[in-house]
């Protein structure tokens, strides 16, 4: 299997996968050769980003950023989601022919950004069934169906390493408060987890999806009986999971 496995995405979402070996590429459909992507503040050309398109069907795609829900860990579909963000894709609508490839770029506008921690956002780009450029018709009964995938985009400012992930996972401490287990993350990183488990209870994806903020905290519930040990580990830059992190909860 290739070092950075191709996610297949036809009815899921990027931040949902947790390592390469669940990202193996089908045969059909949209794929990328990455999970996230990494922004270092020395692009100053831009990042690339790659769709390959292995159906044999046309797509329009849709790219844009948008911000993360904090409430969630999802794409922030709200209103507030609707600001203008700091990065554009170009181009942000194109055809994507069937079994070829698409290179969406990725730019700063100039909207400031922190400079002493790395920024989340999201890639979100919908894949939108293209009308067929002949005079056959359309098939009757097939349905078409649009498909959205939202791939995480970190930016990080000068001074912070390209790949740090791995290196500062075990630095994340974690304490109890009522039914709740707060990491507390002194590393300027987004630290998103793939396992989190306190005892023998392990946190459920929809929970891990919660990053925990560069220096600074997040909250996950936990049952009442979970006072004693933690084991977690991350999400890297390349989608892998870090070595196994432990920690005993202070009492």
């Amino acid at each position: 299997m290739k070092h950075l496995g191709q996610a297949i995405l036809l009815l899921c979402s990027l931040p949902f996968l947790t390592t390469p070996q669940a990202a193996e590429p089908d045969s059909t459909g949209i794929s990328f050769y990455v999970l996230r992507v990494i922004y270092p503040e020395s692009a100053k050309q831009g990042v690339s980003l790659a769709v390959d398109n292995k159906s044999a069907a046309a797509y329009l795609m849709q790219s844009r950023v948008r911000p993360v829900d904090s409430q969630t860990g999802d794409v922030d579909l709200s209103e507030g989601g609707q600001a203008k963000m700091p990065f554009i894709v170009t181009p942000p609508l194109a055809r994507l022919e069937a079994k070829s490839e698409l290179t969406l770029r990725i730019r700063r506008n100039g909207e400031p950004l922190p400079a002493d921690r790395e920024s989340v956002f999201f890639i979100s780009m919908k894949a939108i069934p293209a009308q067929q450029q002949n005079d056959q018709p359309q098939p009757v009964g097939q349905m078409a169906v649009t498909v959205v995938s939202n791939m995480k985009l970190f930016y990080r400012p000068a001074g912070l390493a390209k790949r740090a992930v791995a290196d500062v996972a075990c630095q994340l401490r974690f304490h109890r408060a009522g039914k709740e287990l707060i990491a507390d993350n002194p590393t300027p990183y987004w630290l998103t987890f793939s396992r989190l488990k306190t005892d023998n209870v392990a946190l459920d994806k929809p929970a891990l999806r919660l990053m925990v903020p560069p220096k600074g905290q997040q909250r996950y519930t936990v049952p009442d009986g979970s006072r004693g040990h933690v084991e977690w580990q991350l999400i890297d830059e390349d989608g892998w999971n870090t070595p196994v992190c432990q920690q005993d909860l202070p009492h």
